[in-house]
C-alpha cells in the first residue's frame, strides 16, 4: 500500500509543484474535518472520487467538497453507467486506501475528470496520500498534472 511519503517522491521526482500538509489523527477524514483543520473554506477541499464503469472503465473523479458527484451527468457525457469503486477496487486500482487516494501517482494510469467547481480557486488541499496528510496544490497545476478533463459532473 502506497502512503504520503510515496506521493511525495512521485511529486519530486515528476517536479510538481505543490505541499504535503500533516495533520493530527482524524483531521482530514472529511472534507468538513480537513477544511477546518487548515483554515479553508469546504469547496477548496478537492476529494478524489473512484468511479467504475458498466464496461469496467476506471474514472476518477476530482470535486469540490461542497459538491456532489452527478452519476447521471457522468454516465450520459461517457455513454456508461458509472458506480462509486468499493474500497478494494480503490486499493487495487491507484494503491492508496480510502481517505488517502490522492489525484495523481497512482499504480495504474486513470482517466480523471477535474469538475469545474475547482476553477473558482487558486489552489485547493486534496489527500496528501494518507487520511492523515493534505496536499496544497494550485488548480492549474493539478489540472496539468492530471491531465484531466474539466467537466460539470457535479449536482
Amino acid at each position: 500500500m502506497l502512503g504520503s511519503e510515496d506521493l511525495k517522491k512521485y511529486m519530486d521526482e515528476k517536479k510538481i509543484v505543490g505541499e504535503i500538509i500533516y495533520l493530527k489523527s482524524g483531521e482530514a477524514r472529511t472534507s468538513s474535518s480537513a477544511a477546518r483543520a487548515v483554515k479553508c473554506s469546504l469547496g477548496q477541499i478537492a476529494k478524489n472520487i473512484l468511479l467504475i464503469g458498466s464496461s469496467g472503465s476506471r474514472l476518477l473523479i476530482v470535486i469540490s467538497g461542497d459538491k456532489k458527484i452527478d452519476l447521471q451527468k457522468i454516465s450520459k457525457i461517457f455513454s456508461e453507467k458509472f458506480r462509486l469503486a468499493s474500497p478494494e477496487e480503490v486499493l487495487e486500482e491507484t494503491g492508496y486506501s480510502v481517505g488517502g487516494v490522492p489525484p495523481f501517482g497512482h499504480i495504474k494510469p486513470l482517466k480523471t475528470v477535474i469538475d469545474q467547481s475547482l476553477k473558482r480557486y487558486k489552489y485547493v488541499y486534496t489527500s496528501g496520500g494518507s487520511e492523515d496528510t493534505l496536499m496544497k496544490i494550485e488548480v492549474d497545476e493539478l489540472i496539468r498534472v492530471c491531465g484531466a478533463e474539466i467537466l460539470d459532473v457535479s449536482l
